[in-house]
């Protein structure tokens, strides 16, 4: 006998056939969703690529159609193979020529007689381009961080006097007295095994920096070894420049990752200390004796005044003053006086220990200019020494400064840039003529524009005498190449203090170190430049320029 059914009893079969209806119609609706916005996505890309190849003002610059349509080249030299860019822009150049797109929004040149154009001083305004400057990080609000031209005008007004060459040579004797204790230092420390030349030099140079900003020496020179110091943690940061570039956000994990890492490196914690607890202190103390009236002007371990205390007393507005823009500040000019100096002396010393001649011929300038009692001149008279300036300059042509490219926007004109470009293969040169429209950027880079053979012939080769020759207007083509320190009304705030510490180390290293100096397992690949993150970076692998003390 059948069985009666309840028409309750299909009530769970048809809630399993309608919610696997339900389930099924969610999941349509969402892969059409995805689908919907994945066409969206590709239709608005599409439609800017062609904007940026047929419609954009910057059309008719020459370049790479994947380079002039996107970004996405820069990111992937840049971010996925790390920092090598600049190397894929002097391969545009050798195609297309002096001027070329490198992104939809900005050209590169590599003619050096367009440089008082794109860095051009007095009323001639320019701009920073945001793209450039998104990778600082923790220094977006630095001078050297600003992207318009009379905000930055206004913060480095507030800085000048403090940079000045007058100012530097009040604070010559205690780098003077920095420089002796340095090379004393590697003198005693260096008998003990290799050691890295950069990081003992950026002792000495994060020593300057931070006892006259901060108005406290850190005492990295005192201390008994080589550690810590900020060496690798401030390499470690520059890591990340093309990441925050791109991905602006990551600078929020970039710091949750420092606050990790401090706990894994004496070294990290240092520079945490530095950029989290001390220079923030020190900010603060600075506020409240000029709020009090305490200030005396002479807050500096050299008895000086410091950075901070002259941007307190200035007539920035209160903005301007905040605590943590003037960290912010703090900590740029700290990177910035730390790294150029150390690394173009390493540089300078690699090749000096490695051609003997011409440390033989400087030795012998330097050695000629001490007094009776065998002590170094002033600055003023070392930088009157041809031989030891032709060094200098050879080194910073081939220690570059800054790597990476750097843009300027011109805000209130057109430039205008005429030249000639011979394509391989042509039998003459053909002439150019490109308009750059005002609010766009175009910039050089000086690791390429260091090897412009036309000006620096053998470039990748450390020729001084170059930089000797009596042709007055050769001379003043090689002052012009120069992009070490940047130009126009941008050019490096801290050019007097790089130069005063570059003079008196150098010349101390040459009459007391050097000559007990050898190079360890350091070959030139170590100094040469192979990528970029800002600052310029020796091939992946390097070790670094590492010597000992033999007697």
């Amino acid at each position: 006998m059948a069985r009666y059914a309840s028409p309750l009893s299909q009530i769970k079969p048809l809630q399993d056939v309608g919610f696997a209806f339900s389930w099924y119609g969610a999941y349509d609706i969402a892969k059409s969703g995805l689908l919907l916005l994945a066409g969206v996505f590709s239709i608005y890309h599409l439609g800017k690529l062609i904007y940026n190849l047929f419609f954009h003002p910057l059309r008719h610059i020459p370049g790479p159609w994947l380079s002039r349509g996107s970004y996405l080249p820069e990111i992937w030299y840049d971010v996925v193979r790390k920092g090598r860019y600049t190397k894929q822009i002097q391969k545009m150049h050798e195609k297309y020529g002096p001027i070329v797109r490198i992104n939809p929004d900005e050209v590169h040149c590599n003619d050096w007689h367009f440089i008082d154009e794109i860095y051009a001083s007095g009323a001639r305004k320019r701009d920073k381009p945001v793209h450039q400057v998104r990778g600082s990080a923790v220094a977006e609000r630095a001078t050297f961080s600003t992207t318009n031209h009379d905000l930055h005008r206004m913060r480095r007004s507030a800085l000048n006097k403090f940079f000045s060459r007058a100012q530097i040579g009040r604070l010559e004797p205690t780098i003077r007295d920095l420089a002796e204790r340095l090379c004393d230092k590697i003198l005693t420390v260096g008998k003990e095994g290799p050691f890295d030349v950069t990081t003992a030099l950026s002792l000495f140079t994060s020593d300057v920096i931070t006892g006259y900003c901060l108005g406290e020496s850190l005492g990295l020179i005192a201390q008994k070894g080589w550690e810590p110091n900020f060496r690798e943690p401030l390499y470690a940061q520059l890591k990340l420049v093309y990441l925050f570039r791109f991905f602006p956000w990551l600078k929020h994990l970039g710091f949750a990752m420092a606050m990790f890492t401090r706990r894994l490196s004496e070294d990290m914690e240092t520079l945490f200390n530095v950029l989290i607890v001390d220079m923030p202190n020190y900010v603060k103390r600075a506020q409240d004796k000029v709020e009090k009236g305490l200030d005396d002007g002479s807050a500096s371990v050299f008895g000086l005044p410091t950075v901070f205390g002259s941007v307190l007393q200035s007539d920035l507005p209160p903005s301007e003053k905040a605590q943590q823009r003037l960290v912010e500040e703090g900590f740029s000019l700290f990177v910035a006086g730390t790294e150029t100096v150390s690394w173009a002396l390493t540089v300078v010393t690699y090749h000096l220990l490695t051609k003997p001649a011409i440390l033989e011929k400087l030795t012998a300038e330097v050695r000629g200019a001490l007094d009776e009692s065998g002590q170094l001149p002033s600055w003023a008279a070392l930088e009157k020494l041809p031989y030891l300036g032709a060094v200098i300059y050879e080194g910073l042509r081939l220690s570059y400064g800054l790597a990476t490219r750097t843009s300027r926007i011109a805000t209130g004109e057109d430039l205008v840039y005429r030249g000639s470009w011979k394509p391989q293969g042509s039998v003459k040169p053909k002439s150019l003529e490109y308009v750059i429209p005002r609010g766009y950027a175009i910039g050089m880079s000086a690791v390429i524009t260091h090897h412009d053979e036309e000006v620096y012939p053998d470039s990748h080769s450390f020729i001084p005498e170059r930089w000797l020759d009596e042709n007055n207007q050769h001379r003043k083509e090689l002052d012009k190449a120069l992009l070490a320190f940047s130009k126009g009304s941008r050019g490096c705030i801290g050019i007097n203090l790089a130069y005063c510490e570059l003079y008196t180390l150098l010349a101390l290293l040459v009459v007391k170190v050097f000559s007990h100096m050898k190079l360890y397992h350091t070959t030139e690949a170590d100094v040469a430049w192979d990528h970029d993150f800002f600052n310029p970076f020796p091939v992946w692998g390097s070790k670094g320029v590492r010597a000992v003390i033999v007697n």
